[in-house]
């Protein structure tokens, strides 16, 4: 099987979808992780969540299962909510889904979405949702000391985390929208990992700040790992992207969960922030939005049905018409940063 040369920073990002057969809907995302390695994606990132729409509650087990239908492709959570596990079990799931599959493990962990998004899964496990921000200090204090953990048994043997981390603690990326908290990323020396959209407003100018105070607090010397999250439709033109995108949502109507239905198909997609077009035309707004210049990996989403031709289509549209005009394709994953 041919495959073309690794693209540095580019990524495919699923958020699958509860539907009424999980193992074909799981087959599918492997599918699409083997197409892209293909091409030359660097990474492919799965969503976790929990009583909710998304029907994927462990990131790291389907990881597991694709790290042996694979053979070079990274593999990333974005995002184990750290507060719903136990902090050791995670570190020890990790560091053997990593050993399986060749040190291949990227390591996305956050609270779990804001807004309401969570709640479900915050009370199922018996937490309150509105001590997010201390349970998560806590648990992301406890993954950190798991990692280096020992324990003695009566014989005097000592025994650590098993198999052993290797390089995993230092390909921890952090999802937040908190000032302080990407600031606290940055001296920590982990990923920054951002949304793709934030309601109400310019996505890439609202985040940008976050950028800033990540790399405030990131060492200096230290190179930084921005990642962000971007909705794309590339199609035809603009018409065939609409339409696309409305017969979508007739067939999903819980494609876009918590985002307001009110207007056009065009209204929604402005709104979810989906840049849609021709794949000039999302170059174009990728470039002009100041977020996606300073980051060193490109978390990129097609809003369309995972088994659909449309979608995998658009892989080589991303591959071969859109990335080789974006900031690390031209200068690197660092370089990118810098320039910005």
């Amino acid at each position: 099987m041919t495959t073309t040369p690794i693209k540095p920073g580019l990524s495919l990002f699923e958020v699958p979808p509860r539907s009424a057969n999980a193992a074909d809907t799981f087959a599918t995302l492997f599918e699409n992780a083997q197409r892209i390695e293909q091409l030359g994606f660097e990474t492919y990132w799965l969503a976790e969540g929990h009583f909710s729409d998304i029907g994927s509650p462990s990131a790291l087990t389907l990881l597991a299962a694709l790290t042996q239908r694979t053979t070079r492709l990274r593999l990333g959570t974005a995002v184990v909510p750290l507060a719903l596990d136990n902090p050791l079990r995670i570190a020890e799931t990790a560091s053997l889904v990593n050993t399986i599959g060749d040190d291949r493990v990227e390591l996305g962990i956050g609270k779990g979405n804001p807004g309401g998004f969570s709640t479900a899964a915050y009370h199922a496990f018996g937490l309150d949702e509105r001590e997010r921000e201390e349970l998560y200090t806590e648990t992301l204090a406890r993954l950190r000391a798991a990692f280096v953990h020992t324990e003695t048994v009566a014989d005097g043997t000592e025994y650590g985390l098993y198999p052993p981390v290797g390089r995993l603690p230092s390909r921890i990326w952090q999802a937040t929208g908190n000032i302080s908290t990407a600031r606290a990323i940055g001296a920590a020396g982990d990923g920054l990992q951002l949304h793709r959209f934030v309601a109400g407003g310019n996505t890439g100018a609202a985040q940008r700040p976050l950028v800033e105070a990540y790399l405030e607090g990131l060492a200096s010397g230290a190179d930084p790992r921005i990642g962000v999250s971007r909705s794309i439709l590339p199609a035809r033109d603009a018409d065939e992207a609409i339409r696309l995108f409305r017969d979508h949502l007739a067939r999903n109507p819980r494609a876009l969960p918590g985002v307001a239905r009110e207007g056009s198909v065009e209204d929604i997609l402005h709104g979810f922030s989906i840049l849609f077009g021709t794949p000039e035309q999302i170059a174009e707004g990728l470039l002009a939005d100041p977020t996606v210049t300073a980051s060193t990996d490109y978390l990129l989403s097609v809003p369309l049905d995972y088994d659909g031709e449309h979608y995998r289509e658009s892989f080589v549209r991303i591959a071969e018409e859109i990335y080789p005009h974006l900031p690390v394709a031209r200068h690197g994953k660092v370089g990118a940063v810098a320039a910005a």
